[in-house]
C-alpha cells in the first residue's frame, strides 16, 4: 500500500491542552479553534505554541490563553491526571478497538467546525464500512471494501485511516479536494492516535 502520512503530528502535549480547554468550555468561537489549529502545526515546543496562538488572534489578555499557559507550564505530574478527565485510558491500560467505536466521532470535536464534524462522522463510518469482511459486491462475488480483508488492530487500521483521509485532502477530483480544504485532517488523525494507540 502507498502511503500519503500527514508530515508533522503536532506533540500530545498540545493535543490534550486542546482537548482539555474544550471540555472545560473554554474554547467558544470557531474563530478560536481555527488558532488552536494552526498554532499546534505550527508549534515545536510550549513557548513557540503560546506564541503562536498569539499571532493567530489568541490573546495574552484572554482566558483561553491563560489556561493553556497554566497547563503547558505546570509539571508533568500535575498533567497527567488531565487525561482521564478526557476520558482518555490510564497509562498502560489496554486501549479500545478503533474501528466501529463511536467513542472516536465524539473526541475531534476539539477542534472541528460544525460542517466538519458532520464532513467527519460520514468519513469515518464510510472508513469502517469498507472494514466489514461481510461488505460484498455481489455482481462481482468480492469484497467491495478496500481493506476488509486486512488486520483489525489498532496500529493498521489508524494508519489505514490517516492514508484515507491524506489521500482525500490531496484528491485529484477538484469537488472531493474542494469538501476538504479546510478540514484539520492531521490534528484528527493525531487526536485519534492520542486515544487509540
Amino acid at each position: 500500500m502507498s502511503s500519503m502520512p500527514f508530515s508533522a503530528v503536532p506533540d500530545f502535549l498540545f493535543i490534550d491542552g486542546i482537548m482539555l480547554a474544550y471540555r472545560l468550555g473554554q474554547i467558544r468561537y470557531e474563530e478560536q479553534k481555527m488558532a488552536l489549529v494552526a498554532a499546534a502545526r505550527a508549534a515545536t515546543d510550549a513557548i513557540s505554541f503560546l506564541s503562536a496562538l498569539e499571532n493567530f488572534g489568541v490573546g495574552r489578555q484572554t482566558q483561553l490563553h491563560r489556561f493553556l499557559g497554566e497547563y503547558l507550564s505546570a509539571p508533568a505530574s500535575y498533567r497527567a491526571r488531565y487525561p482521564r478527565v478526557l476520558g482518555l485510558r490510564a497509562e498502560g491500560e489496554e486501549a479500545e478497538p478503533f474501528l466501529d467505536n463511536v467513542y472516536a466521532l465524539s473526541l475531534p470535536e476539539a477542534v472541528l467546525m460544525p460542517k466538519q464534524r458532520q464532513l467527519f462522522i460520514d468519513t469515518y463510518w464510510w472508513f469502517v464500512h469498507n472494514h466489514q469482511p461481510e461488505f460484498f459486491d455481489l455482481k462481482k462475488g468480492r469484497c467491495i471494501g478496500a481493506y476488509a480483508s486486512e488486520p483489525r488492530d489498532n496500529a493498521s487500521a489508524l494508519s489505514r485511516f490517516e492514508d484515507y483521509l491524506a489521500r482525500l485532502v490531496n484528491h485529484r477530483t477538484q469537488t472531493v479536494r474542494r469538501r476538504f480544504e479546510d478540514f484539520p485532517a492531521d490534528i484528527v488523525v493525531a487526536i485519534l492516535k492520542r486515544a487509540f494507540l
